[in-house]
């Protein structure tokens, strides 16, 4: 096999999909975020236990499934034909045997770990396969997939607090992933139209041909806003959402659908942690150096 094909099928089955990352999984991140504001107390532990379980095992599992059904209009797509189980790296029909094993390693996971968060989990396949069916189903394949997304936050807000998160924070989130979901919809939907149609996409015309349904999902939720403040959510989580929620239209906007940033997003991804890591690295040097310098000025005899 070609290093570039291998590469790019190491990638499919060994990483989670940059964009689930950096997407989706920015919702368990975010109940993180909610969760120690309100708490001010949470375990590193439970945090990253919950989300190898979850988000690294059992969601991923549910790409591969979903990539199993859709494997014939992602074949004719001009981006996801690039996928390793588009482009022919390895038989398809591995797919459902690949998925299973690592949603029952997620399951065997959690349970070991920490069982309780397991229901919250076994959501996401439940949903996986609940978007299966309406996927075509115009206004209802965006309403169950925004469901995905509300689990994680409730699973991050979980792994803090140990209970669930209250109503309202949850209908901010559910609101603020549906804009998203509208817009991605909207994209993929002006981009098949652009380069002709894709068989088995033909569902998100209804979303780009209707570009007011984009504009009303981000007012609901900038609408919901407004009582944010007095349902004592703190303000630091308001602007953290409507920051996302904005970046989230803007990158489908930009980018449209498909995995053109593949490869490139995690390459992004591991400049961005390299450079964290070597601002971290230079600064604890220099504290370092300044600390042994202060201690070598103390010991020396005063001059005079």
């Amino acid at each position: 096999m070609h290093p570039g094909k291998l590469k790019k099928l190491a990638l499919y089955l060994l990483l989670p999909r940059p964009g689930a990352i950096t997407g989706g999984a920015i919702y368990f991140w975010g109940g993180v975020a909610y969760g120690v504001a309100l708490d001010r107390h949470f375990s590193i532990a439970d945090i990253a236990v919950a989300w190898l379980g979850i988000e690294f095992l059992i969601n991923q599992a549910k790409y591969w499934l979903n990539d199993y059904k859709d494997v014939a209009s992602d074949r004719l797509h001009p981006r996801k034909s690039e996928r390793a189980s588009a482009a022919g790296y390895f038989p398809v029909k591995w797919l459902p045997l690949l998925a299973a094993v690592r949603l029952i390693a997620g399951i065997v996971f959690l349970l070991w770990c920490w069982p309780q968060v397991l229901p919250l989990a076994l959501l996401l396949p439940v949903i996986q396969l609940l978007y299966d069916s309406v996927k075509r189903a115009p206004l209802l394949n965006a309403g169950v997939a925004t469901t995905g997304s509300l689990v994680r936050f409730a699973a991050g807000y979980a792994a803090v607090t140990g209970v669930w998160p209250l109503f309202f924070p949850c209908l901010l989130v559910y609101c603020q992933r549906l804009a998203v979901y509208v817009a991605a919809y909207s994209a993929e939907g002006r981009y098949l139209l652009r380069y002709g149609k894709t068989p088995g996409k033909e569902y998100t015309f209804f979303y780009a041909r209707r570009p007011y349904l984009e504009k009303l999902a981000l007012a609901l939720f900038l609408g919901l806003l407004s009582f944010a403040l007095e349902r004592h959510v703190p303000g630091g989580i308001v602007v953290t959402g409507i920051v996302i929620a904005l970046l989230g239209v803007l990158y489908y906007r930009i980018n449209g659908p498909g995995d053109r940033i593949y490869w490139e997003g995690w390459k992004v991804l591991w400049t961005i942690l390299s450079c964290g890591f070597r601002q971290l690295s230079a600064q604890w040097w220099l504290k370092c150096c300044r600390k042994f310098l202060s201690r070598r000025k103390l010991l020396c005899p005063r001059d005079g």
